[in-house]
């Protein structure tokens, strides 16, 4: 480093004040010199000496190298000074260069981070918007064999992923079996009734045993989770736990043709959707269960409702009636089937306990469909009305029952003596049922346990 950058302040001074006061010393030897001359002397040392000494206005001149030492070493400071003002604006020049050139930098890469943050929230969208489509797509499908397929058509449709598979626990929580896919290679799978032991090294057999999403990137790094000859464009995984409450009912199997192409962001989008398919599994699974019941009550209660109607007809004669255009008269055995009838069942809860016959004389008559659509009302409301008056007809039997039954208990209640308690069982069971013979025994020894 040099003496001028060292000491920018003395530079131009001293150089500037040893130039002065060398120049000034021209003036005092020049003086003396024409003094000599002037005089008529000699040139010499000596008479420059005596000269000088001579002649005080010499004395003055001597001041020169001072004087001019001095202006030109302020001379020299102020150039210093302007020098460091010069050399502070460059710095501050510098510097600030230097700031805009980290401010462009810093711009730049803010940009970039938010072209990328921008991307990737353009990317979250767009995956929410897809959840969304699936969602609304599955909603309104209840039958699980059909809501599966469907489930994995629309997420390879909505996101491009070339494999979608679903996989289900069995009863035992012993494997995984793949309920549906989309892919060509998933459906010989199925075919095939393709199914994981939750123990084994693949990636839904993980996730099924842990309840942890698991990713794999790509094929060349993680081949223990890619031997799958059915699928093999495969080059990234991911699978994703279904869950209802706090237990795994299955897996969501999702598989690229590209490496790398999910990332842990994707993860934590697609658990939502895995979440919405977990869901409405569970409400297919829901609304089957509930159907399965329905149909086992319907089936109760048609095998009930045939009970009962063959009790009913067995204990009480009921006979069919029609109508000749003036009266009402019982159906006779030879009464023979009209030309152009047109007949609508009785039914009741899924059995029929009647028929409802139009017929005409004329054989080309034509039923309109109002009188076909009356028919079928009449038939409909007169099925309930025969199924009212049989329940209470039956409510009334049951009602004499109780009563009868009240009225033998509250007289049994007032005797005492076994013998008369004994007798007025057999009179009072004896007057209410008719035609029948009533007996009671009593067992004197060793009775038999029933």
């Amino acid at each position: 480093m040099n003496s001028e950058t060292k000491h920018p302040r003395l530079n131009h001074t001293i150089q500037y004040a040893l130039i002065g006061a060398a120049f000034g010393f021209t003036f005092p030897f020049i003086g003396t010199i024409l003094q000599i001359l002037f005089s008529g002397f000699a040139l010499s040392l000596s008479n420059m000496i005596d000269v000088h000494f001579s002649f005080p206005l010499l004395w003055v001149v001597d001041t020169a190298p001072i004087v001019l030492g001095m202006l030109a070493g302020y001379a020299g400071l102020k150039q210093d000074l302007l020098s460091k003002a010069n050399d502070q604006l460059r710095a501050q020049e510098a510097e600030l260069r230097m700031n805009q050139s980290n401010l462009e930098k810093y711009a730049d890469e803010r940009t970039a981070e938010l072209v990328v943050a921008n991307q990737k929230n353009e990317h979250r969208t767009a995956q929410f918007e897809a959840i969304a489509r699936i969602s609304r797509a599955v909603t309104s499908i209840r039958v699980l064999s059909e809501l599966l397929p469907q489930v994995t058509r629309a997420i390879s449709e909505q996101f491009g992923f070339y494999h979608i598979g679903i996989f289900l626990l069995d009863n035992s929580r012993t494997y995984a079996i793949l309920a549906a896919t989309n892919s060509e290679g998933g459906q010989r799978m199925l075919e095939r009734n393709h199914r994981l032991t939750l123990n084994g090294p693949d990636i839904v057999a993980f996730v099924t045993h842990t309840g942890q999403p698991r990713l794999a990137f790509d094929t060349v790094s993680d081949k223990v989770y890619f031997n799958n000859p059915d699928l093999p464009d495969s080059h990234s995984e991911l699978a994703l736990p279904l869950r209802v409450g706090g237990d795994v009912i299955g897996a969501l199997d999702v598989q690229s043709t590209e490496a790398n192409a999910f990332s842990e962001e994707d993860v934590d989008t697609l658990s939502i959707l895995a979440d919405q398919v977990s869901i409405a599994i569970q409400n297919a699974r829901s609304y089957e269960q509930i159907q399965e019941a329905l149909m086992q009550a319907n089936a109760a209660s048609i095998q009930m409702s045939v009970q009962q109607w063959k009790q009913f007809l067995s204990s009480e004669s009921v006979e069919g009636y029609y109508f000749d255009g003036i009266e009402t008269k019982k159906i006779g055995q030879a009464k023979e089937q009209q030309n152009g009838s047109f007949s609508v069942p009785l039914t009741l809860r899924g059995i029929q306990i009647g028929t409802l016959k139009l017929g005409t004389s004329d054989p080309n008559r034509v039923w309109t469909e109002d009188e076909k659509d009356m028919a079928r009302a009449t038939a409909e409301r007169t099925a309930i009305a025969v199924e009212n008056a049989r329940l209470l007809l039956e409510s009334q039997k049951r009602a004499v029952k109780e009563q009868t039954i009240g009225q033998i208990s509250a007289k049994l209640g007032s005797l005492n003596d076994l013998e008369s308690l004994l007798r007025a069982t057999i009179q009072e069971l004896g007057s209410t049922l008719p035609d029948t013979d009533v007996a009671v025994q009593i067992f004197a020894e060793n009775p038999g346990r029933v």
